[in-house]
């Protein structure tokens, strides 16, 4: 999504966020849907600068140009907000779903085997409020993976049995995974194949937009952004989404006391019917994007200062607006050679795996300074974990000491710059891009959601994202350099490097 503001974002609170994100932490298919959240301001007025409106007026005709058309939704500035910690968020799900009256949908790869306040807490809205209905969306891979304490499905089974008419649990399972390959590829290994990667989380007219799932970790110490938006339309949109994307996915059922996976009538199987399927969904999603890109919302009153622009990124069902219009940015914001002064970018992911053409374009750039925000090792999830996939942070490593010996060999590290976030005990996963005119100390655009901006994110997982906030993520960031892969803990045995080229599209 996309949002376009024209009176200044409040300064001190950007720069929390700011703070707080630095602070804190394939071929896949993915739904996006992205938000472009975008304010015309300068750090000193309410009046944008010829530079801002410049970068304005050409950044929404980028938006408006857009085919299929984008739909576009007019919100005022007040009405969208920032968490800055995942204990805070973890609280304001917990306050959400107490106070939500009619309508809950959560959308997340999985939900944590621990979560059990968060089923007591669904349970006891249902219970107290008979017209209350709650939809989940969770991966089928992800979700039925027991790690010997249970699963999303039978942690989550005993709230559909209570309630059958009244929550539904959605499986989405990709296409790309069938015939033989899921025969032989191992439970956590088949997710590398495709996930459904949104976390979308909605109470009535109240919409939180994230890259955290929910599980302990995200509500701890492992650092992602949330935005709240108190607005019904934008809500709604995502509600859609959400509910579309269930309909292409396997439903959980009740039989003889235990959880079954089934199919909907008339719905192809995606493992044993993929080519079916995926006509089927791609027929199904175009109809979605279709019905949404008539909703093109104009300033309701001068009050207004943001526009919304949701992208959706779906590979598997050729489904790619956000690429298409990620790309188009950065081009415009790299090579806009009409600026005296250079703008600023900064881009930030969990997993430092820049799909190819972004790469190129952020490489080759020729009128922006650059910051990119990965993950150090030690803020890498899979950071000493068992078995074979300790070795993937040094596969994280290599890749982006690629990406920085590409900068150097364009003659662009003066402006070009890597940042890794470590903080102790802390994981990484944050995700997003904000741009910032020439002189000014406020973004006019940015996004927030679940993609990586990786060819996983591309093509092979469904993703969410938004255009918003940054400060916070880089309290706890640390330069990269050339010394930095000299360091023994830096070492990556001979063998990674083979298999991380191999892999890359699955990282």
């Amino acid at each position: 999504m996309h949002c376009v503001s024209t009176t200044p974002l409040d300064c001190a609170a950007m720069l929390a966020t700011i703070a707080a994100i630095r602070g804190v932490p394939p071929v896949h298919c993915r739904a996006r849907a992205t938000i472009f959240v975008r304010h015309f301001a300068t750090q000193d007025s309410g009046v944008a600068t010829h530079s801002d409106q410049r970068y304005i007026a050409r950044t929404k005709q980028l938006l408006q140009d857009a085919r299929p058309a984008l739909p576009r939704f007019a919100v005022q500035g007040d009405s969208i907000r920032p968490i800055f910690s995942p204990s805070q968020f973890y609280s304001e799900l917990k306050d959400c779903i107490r106070g939500a009256q009619n309508s809950i949908t959560l959308a997340a790869l999985y939900l944590g085997h621990n979560e059990h306040d968060l089923i007591t807490a669904l349970s006891e809205a249902l219970r107290s409020r008979p017209n209350l209905k709650v939809n989940l969306l969770l991966d089928s891979l992800r979700g039925t993976r027991d790690s010997g304490k249970g699963s999303s499905a039978s942690i989550l089974y005993p709230l559909l049995k209570a309630y059958p008419n009244r929550v539904r649990i959605s499986m989405y399972h990709t296409p790309d995974l069938n015939g033989f390959l899921k025969q032989v590829m191992p439970p956590r290994f088949n997710e590398g194949i495709g996930l459904m990667h949104m976390k979308v989380y909605a109470f009535d007219d109240t919409l939180i937009m994230s890259g955290a799932n929910m599980s302990h970790d995200y509500f701890t110490n492992r650092q992602d952004r949330y935005i709240v938006f108190s607005n019904k339309d934008i809500t709604d949109y995502y509600c859609d989404l959400v509910s579309t994307v269930s309909s292409i996915s396997y439903s959980l059922r009740d039989e003889d006391n235990n959880y079954v996976l089934d199919v909907a009538s008339g719905l192809p199987d995606p493992v044993r019917d993929s080519k079916q399927f995926r006509e089927h969904a791609t027929r199904t999603l175009c109809s979605f994007l279709k019905k949404w890109s008539s909703v093109q919302q104009s300033p309701k009153d001068s009050t207004y200062d943001t526009t919304l622009y949701p992208l959706v990124q779906m590979g598997p069902f050729g489904l790619r607006q956000d690429e298409r219009v990620t790309l188009a940015m950065l081009e415009h914001i790299l090579h806009d050679k009409e600026q005296d002064n250079p703008a600023k970018l900064f881009i930030t992911s969990g997993y430092f795996n820049i799909e190819k053409r972004y790469g190129q374009t952020i490489i080759n750039s020729t009128a922006a300074d650059v910051c990119l925000i990965a993950a150090s090792p030690e803020a890498n999830g899979f950071y000493n974990s068992a078995g074979i996939s300790k070795y993937i942070p040094p596969a994280y490593t290599l890749i982006e000491q690629r990406f920085f010996n590409g900068v150097k060999r364009a003659g662009n590290a003066d402006r070009i710059i890597i940042e890794e976030y470590l903080r102790k005990g802390w994981t990484y996963h944050a995700k997003g891009l904000w741009v910032y005119p020439p002189r000014s100390d406020l973004p006019v655009l940015t996004t927030i959601g679940s993609p990586n901006f990786g060819y996983r994110s591309m093509v092979r997982d469904l993703e969410a994202q938004l255009f918003l906030e940054l400060s916070k993520l880089r309290q706890y960031s640390q330069l990269v350099t050339e010394a930095t892969f000299k360091l023994p803990e830096r070492q990556v045995p001979i063998w990674v490097g083979s298999v991380s080229r191999a892999i890359r599209t699955m990282l």
